[in-house]
């Protein structure tokens, strides 16, 4: 039988939002259906249609030519120019052409229009409606949107954007979730489209849809009213200001050469129209030359400038060979040239370069670990002695083991403890004693492990065994969960067949491999994430002190509870924190200097104060102690400033941007840091979030990560939880560091990020 791996974690629920999982080695699996994805490449179809005929049952046989009256199957209603103003509004309703439509179980099948078959982002919908527009006497791009008021809350929109309306399309501006929108999860589901420069007279088609099948418990819906904008954007010319999004002030790409908007520097938000190739930062020329004299076209497609060893470098600057671009806080996107071989982090010198491959001191990776395809100078640690993360590594035969999302650990032979590396070598056991030498993961490296039966807990060192699965019980902590089996309450859905047993539903209708088993709860019951769901119109509403365990409610009906629709959202002594575009959640009111929750946001502060964490779920309302101060982007510029008491600070992030805070720990004590908007949500947009990371006295040594709140897509740090966060917890005296940046993966991207608060506090031992 195959082992079940485990899965990485994504949406702990339909009311939480995605962000990226923590350096994690054996991370719980996802609870949730996530129905997010990024915004596509925004190129427009000028090519005949090669895609296959529909299948569904309203197949033709062939797709339908480019004049033809219809798009796909479906009628295309035009809409005019507006007679005054920039953008033309649509109010509609996709409920009836949801029903028209004849839905099935599978979205694909009777979809009238369907995405090119290369697109991975935007997904086919149901219910779908044709518009079409055409742009005036002078170029144009478009800007269109269902991120309106018009637009049902919880209605989760697709749009297409093809100047050639055929079945299947082979290539479209498309947008699934608008990743700009930073208010609640159930508005980031409608969408917003950027276009290219058109030029004029320009006959666009708009297909809007619902995303098919909807989120499980009433989260998201595939049909609704729907308001519908389309905003035409003037192009900027040479040199005038542009948005490096796209998303307004658009560059002219009509024009011969094409222009580019070229960042003030690397993470701007705005720039300045260029010639392709002509300046750092501009996109390179597609044609030879691809930049112009004194420039190199990078492998990112980027023109850069070459600098010398002790230079500042970044995207637009480029190291001279023999030097590594070097930052100590991690994830910046911006160092100094350094070089190789010369400091910890730099690139190793070639073998047998003069002076070893590394400087006294200093041990080159690749030296450790054969395997290593990007050698860096470390340090070696002694034999079980102390290492850390991309700086001290053990010697070959020993492994780093950290836990519960820290960066620093010891080093201990292989094979002797959980979490180890397996032995390897001809007559030589694997792992000591009971461990299994076990790879966590499709694609991950074999360690020695503890293999527990379903229902026991699992973690980093501890995996399930054959047919069961590792799930999340509480949701503050992404490290512990419960092994569970397929199709049981709090197993994974199967696959094939029944989802789940009994009178269990999964968690993700789509992909019931991704899901979870939960049993539906209903009003007034208890209820317990991640394994409870409550009924349609109901929110676990969790208890005071617990990030699990809670009651049904009805909307709208206590703190905590999501707002209901209409012109009452809240009962009597309750505040609805939404604004027109959110649906939000209902808060108490509290008094200057009283109680509040920084994470969970039942309690609203006053006008012009904020909640400052000293935990999780524990803070106070004040106003904000100040607001952040450049230079701050590392702890070597903010060493000298130390805070000793709570703060609670205002900030933003640019695109690449890190904030540094220094706090003064006393003997044994423990460091506690939240980010949020200052009354329980993050305000990063989806997907994304802020992350934290810990640096310890010296300022460069990493000793944890955190990029994920459990209710908001933002980080928190608690020390005073030892067994979540033991690397925040029992510190040596000293002065610590946390640096709020910008969350990014593979997945995920997160923009510049307009305002913050920052709750950092030190705690003395208890």
């Amino acid at each position: 039988m195959t082992r079940m791996r485990n899965l990485a974690i994504a949406l702990l629920s339909a009311s939480l939002g995605a962000c990226g999982s923590d350096p994690v080695v054996n991370p719980p699996a996802d609870a949730g259906t996530d129905t997010g994805s990024p915004m596509d490449v925004q190129a427009v179809d000028t090519g005949a249609d090669a895609g296959p005929g529909d299948t569904g049952p309203r197949d033709t046989g062939a797709d339908r030519p480019d004049a033809g009256p219809t798009c796909g199957t479906l009628p295309i209603t035009p809409v005019a120019r507006p007679t005054s103003g920039d953008t033309a509004r649509v109010m509609g309703d996709t409920t009836a052409a949801y029903m028209a439509q004849n839905p099935g179980p599978r979205p694909t099948a009777n979809s009238p229009v369907r995405p090119p078959s290369s697109n991975t982002t935007c997904v086919p919908s149901r219910g779908q409606v044709v518009y079409s527009y055409t742009t005036g006497a002078m170029p144009t791009a478009l800007r269109i949107s269902t991120t309106n008021a018009g637009t049902g809350r919880t209605f989760d929109t697709v749009l297409w954007v093809t100047n050639r309306c055929l079945t299947t399309l082979t290539a479209a501006a498309c947008n699934d979730d608008d990743p700009e929108f930073a208010a609640a999860a159930d508005r980031r589901v409608s969408s917003s489209v950027t276009t290219q420069v058109f030029a004029p007279n320009t006959t666009v088609f708009v297909v809007l849809g619902g995303f098919y099948p909807p989120a499980t418990g009433g989260a998201t819906t595939d049909r609704g009213p729907f308001e519908l904008s389309i905003q035409e954007l003037p192009p900027v010319a040479m040199g005038g200001a542009c948005r490096i999004d796209g998303r307004t002030q658009i560059c002219d790409s009509s024009v011969t050469p094409a222009l580019t908007c070229v960042g003030n520097d690397p993470g701007s938000e705005m720039g300045t129209c260029r010639v392709r190739g002509s300046v750092a930062g501009s996109v390179c020329r597609t044609s030879e030359p691809a930049c112009d004299t004194g420039l190199t076209c990078s492998a990112g497609n980027i023109c850069q400038t070459t600098v010398p060893s002790g230079m500042p470098c970044d995207a637009f600057r480029t190291c001279e060979a023999g030097n590594t671009c070097l930052s100590s806080v991690s994830f910046s996107i911006r160092g100094i040239c350094t070089r190789s071989g010369t400091a910890i982090g730099a690139a190793c010198r070639p073998v047998g370069a003069t002076g070893g491959r590394c400087d006294t001191g200093l041990v080159c990776s690749a030296d450790i670990d054969a395997t290593d395809t990007t050698p860096t100078c470390v340090q070696q640690a002694a034999p079980g002695g102390a290492c850390a993360a991309n700086r001290v590594m053990c010697a070959v035969g020993e492994t780093c083991i950290t836990v519960h999302g820290g960066l620093i650990g010891n080093c201990r032979p292989n094979g002797t403890v959980a979490g180890a590396s397996c032995r390897s070598g001809a007559g030589m056991m694997p792992c000591d004693g009971t461990l299994q030498c076990r790879a966590p993961g499709e694609g991950a490296a074999t360690r020695c492990i503890n293999v527990v039966a379903m229902g026991a807990t699992c973690d980093e060192t501890h995996d399930c065994a054959d047919g069961s699965r590792c799930f999340l019980t509480d949701l503050s902590d992404r490290f512990v969960g419960r092994c569970g089996v397929d199709g049981g309450l709090g197993g994974g859905c199967n696959a094939t067949g029944a989802a789940c047993t009994g009178t269990l539903t999964c968690s993700s209708t789509e992909t019931p491999e991704n899901g979870l088993c939960q049993n539906v709860v209903a009003a007034g019951m208890p209820c317990n994430r991640p394994v409870d769901r409550c009924a349609e119109g109901l929110n676990c509403v969790l208890n005071d002190g617990s990030l699990t365990a809670g009651t049904c409610r009805a909307e709208g009906s206590v703190a905590g509870s999501e707002c209901r629709a209409g012109d009452m959202p809240c009962g009597t002594g309750l505040t609805c924190s939404s604004s027109a575009l959110s649906a939000g959640f209902c808060q108490t009111n509290a008094a200057a200097g009283r109680m509040c929750n920084p994470l969970q946001g039942t309690i609203r502060c006053p006008m012009g104060q904020v909640c400052g964490a000293t935990a999780y779920n524990r803070g106070t309302c004040a106003a904000l102690t100040g607001m952040e101060t450049e230079p701050n982007d590392s702890p070597s510029v903010v060493m000298a400033s130390p805070i000793s008491t709570t703060t609670t600070r205002g900030g933003s992030l640019p695109f690449g941007d890190v904030d540094c805070v220094a706090v003064t720990v006393p003997a044994n004590g423990s460091v506690t840091a939240l980010v949020s908007d200052g009354n329980g949500r993050c305000p990063a947009p989806f997907p994304g979030g802020i992350a934290l990371d810990m640096y310890g006295t010296d300022g460069t040594t990493w000793r944890g990560a955190s990029s994920n709140s459990a209710l908001g897509r933002c980080a928190m740090i608690d020390g005073t939880r030892a067994a979540v966060f033991p690397y925040a917890n029992n510190l040596p005296a000293g002065v610590y560091y946390v640096c709020a940046r910008g969350f990014r993966d593979a997945t995920t991207t997160t923009g510049a990020i307009g305002s913050y608060v920052l709750s950092v506090s030190a705690s003395a031992a208890p």
